[in-house]
């Protein structure tokens, strides 16, 4: 606990993060999956589908030994196995030997080149700007070569699907076997597929929006805007390379007008991928094995029929089949299984009240902004110039003050309307810089010692608390979208790593962000998007991290910002989730808009603080649900790992 000194309370709030249970283990009153089994053909004993064989009388279950039997009972000679040398080796064995070194070695690569089977060895490795894993590599190789390019990528959440797709997508792109892609996504991460795609792969993609831009040969869209009835049949006339499609379990009814639109789509390799198959019945995963090879499960009645169990739809009913046929479209990759260990990871919401002054001002604000709104004056530009004011409001006073004197000086802007700006301004700028939440942060940064990241939305309050750190004798080092150059950036993250104590950043300058020699984070201004928060504990909480990371959020009690915390730490449980899970609870609430886009809207049409809180506690139940639903696709996911691993 922290405690004020000047006044009211300040409150210091460990959130509470359950350490990660062993796979076998089960939460209290939870009833465990129903395990699947095999019954051994030999003598009748029934076995777990994870054994490889038969418990009383040893039988094999891997198919060796019944293939031989079959081929010696039916009379087939199997040939015998020879060895032979491949064509190449004969240049190098008996060819003209390059007299000089250079002309030797690029020989010898040629050679090499030339010797590789199929997909054994990725060109993209060399092209790509990311740390992969060995699981991404061996995904990629099994997707190309043995799927053909048509694959289910299947991972559980945070093991790198869209570093997978992008090495597929590279590779195909520099063998000059694919050139126009499509990827399609939910609307909420279009965006960051569009920077991962430049930033990692080097390719950029137009964003798909009206009927021309589908014609381009990278073209990356929301599902939504896709299917529109203005883009669909534009679509549906183009033949594309290579269709990704993300979160693909929103595919799983054949019945909605979703399935049949990606369906309809003309293209020769496709890449569906999604955490989670199956979240109840099987026939969701043979509507997505129906958009990958048509026909390859048969009719969805004979499915029915054959391959579901009628006890429980989640159950096979004859899993060694099904399994087959899962092996030739679908990769699933655990977490368990790719060895890939992270320290834990706390977080914190530092509770904090406004000064009488910050508190007058962020009423003034607000009851500006209501005016402005209720008027039915403000052009969308203008939304988000209001939306601006209330996020800097809880950021600095140098912030604000700056964006409200930039209005003030609208030439169209005279009378009272400019008056009354300009007194804000000027209220803004009478406030001292150092606010409670910059008085925060001195204490935070005395009470854990070691390297700190800064998280801050505004580059003036960037500059005002640079200036606040150093004159207090702190060594600083500041990263922003302003950082151009590779050069620039390389230098200020070397500083960060080999001098300064406190780099701080805004979201623009993060990305692509690798900081696992620090492992304390404060969000300073907290982003509306929830993606963003996670994107920024990403930037520490990954591999190379030794020492547990510690995340906290500074909350001005009764702000906006305080009421999104709430929900994301409390409703969510966010800080608790593995990165990427939070995409599944938000699709959970089948809604088309971003959580960012739901809390402005909820901000715009809000008449008063009472309809405010109202909408806000709507939606905290609404997404309660969606997280208790997701406890139930996560058995359904433990089911499916059953199937696939025995």
């Amino acid at each position: 606990m922290i405690s004020r000194t000047d006044g009211g309370a300040e409150r210091f709030e460990w959130l509470d993060i359950p350490a990660p249970k062993p796979a076998a283990e089960q939460t209290p009153g939870s009833q465990a999956p129903p395990l699947l089994g095999r019954r051994c053909p030999r003598c009748g004993w029934l076995d777990p589908e994870t054994r490889s064989e038969c418990f009383r009388c040893g039988r094999s279950f891997s198919g060796h030994g019944q293939h031989r039997a079959f081929f010696q009972q039916e009379g087939i000679q199997i040939p015998e196995v020879t060895v032979a040398l491949h064509p190449a080796s004969q240049e190098v064995l008996h060819g003209q030997i390059a007299q000089e070194a250079e002309e030797f070695r690029l020989h010898v690569e040629a050679i090499q080149h030339d010797m590789t089977p199929g997909f054994d060895r990725l060109l993209a490795l060399d092209e790509v700007e990311i740390l992969h894993f060995e699981h991404q590599v061996r995904t990629a190789q099994d997707a190309l070569k043995r799927m053909r390019g048509q694959a289910l990528l299947a991972d559980e959440v945070g093991l790198g699907k869209t570093v997978e797709a992008g090495l597929i997508m590279k590779e195909l792109l520099l063998r000059g076997l694919a050139r126009r892609v499509l990827i399609l996504t939910p609307a909420a991460v279009v965006g960051q597929w569009r920077e991962e795609m430049r930033e990692k792969f080097g390719e950029d993609f137009l964003l798909g929006k009206n009927p021309p831009d589908w014609s381009h040969d990278r073209v990356l869209a929301s599902l939504a805007t896709a299917q529109s009835a203005r883009n669909a049949e534009v679509i549906l006339r183009q033949r594309y390379d290579l269709l990704i499609v993300d979160e693909a379990h929103k595919l799983k009814n054949r019945a909605t007008k979703r399935f049949r639109f990606v369906n309809r789509i003309r293209k020769k390799y496709v890449l569906l991928l999604t955490a989670t198959p199956v979240h109840n019945d099987l026939t969701e995963l043979y509507s997505l094995l129906t958009i990958l090879k048509p026909g390859i499960l048969g009719t969805v009645r004979r499915f029915r029929k054959t391959h579901i169990s009628k006890v429980d739809p989640r159950l096979p009913a004859r899993a060694d089949e099904l399994r087959r046929v899962l092996a030739d479209v679908m990769i699933r990759n655990r977490r368990s299984s790719t060895g890939i260990k992270l320290p834990p990871r706390r977080a914190a919401i530092y509770h904090l009240p406004m000064s009488s002054a910050e508190r007058a001002l962020y009423d003034d604000i607000t009851a500006y902004i209501q005016d402005e709104l209720f008027a039915g004056q403000a052009k969308p530009a203008r939304l988000l110039t209001l939306i601006t004011l209330q996020r800097e409001v809880t950021s600095s006073p140098r912030s604000l003050a700056k964006t409200l004197a930039a209005m003030a000086r609208r030439p169209d802007l005279v009378g009272p309307s400019a008056t009354r700006l300009q007194a804000l301004a000027a209220a803004a700028e009478s406030l001292p810089e150092e606010t409670s939440k910059v008085r925060a942060v001195y204490k935070l940064l005395d009470r854990f010692p070691g390297k700190v990241l800064i998280y801050t939305d505004f580059l003036e309050t960037m500059a005002s608390l640079v200036e606040l750190l150093e004159a207090r004798g702190e060594t600083v080092v500041t990263f922003h979208g302003g950082l151009s150059t590779l050069t620039a950036r390389s230098a200020a993250l070397a500083r960060f790593r080999d001098e300064a104590r406190v780099m701080i950043s805004t979201q623009s300058g993060g990305e692509g962000l690798n900081l696992q020699f620090c492992h304390q984070l404060i969000n300073f201004d907290l982003p509306w998007n929830p993606m963003r928060v996670e994107q920024r504990i990403g930037r520490l909480h990954r591999l190379g991290q030794e020492h547990p990371v510690i995340a906290i959020s500074l909350s001005l009690e009764g702000s906006i910002e305080a009421r999104i915390l709430d929900i994301l730490a409390h409703k969510i449980r966010m800080f608790e989730l593995v990165i990427g899970e939070l995409d599944l609870i938000l699709g959970e609430m089948g809604e088309e808009r971003s959580f960012e886009q739901i809390i402005r809207e909820l901000f715009l049409t809000a008449a008063d603080e009472e309809t405010l809180d109202k909408g806000f506690e709507e939606l905290a139940e609404r997404l309660d649900h969606a997280r208790h639903r997701m406890r139930h696709i996560r058995e359904t996911d433990q089911i499916l790992d059953q199937l696939l691993e025995a």
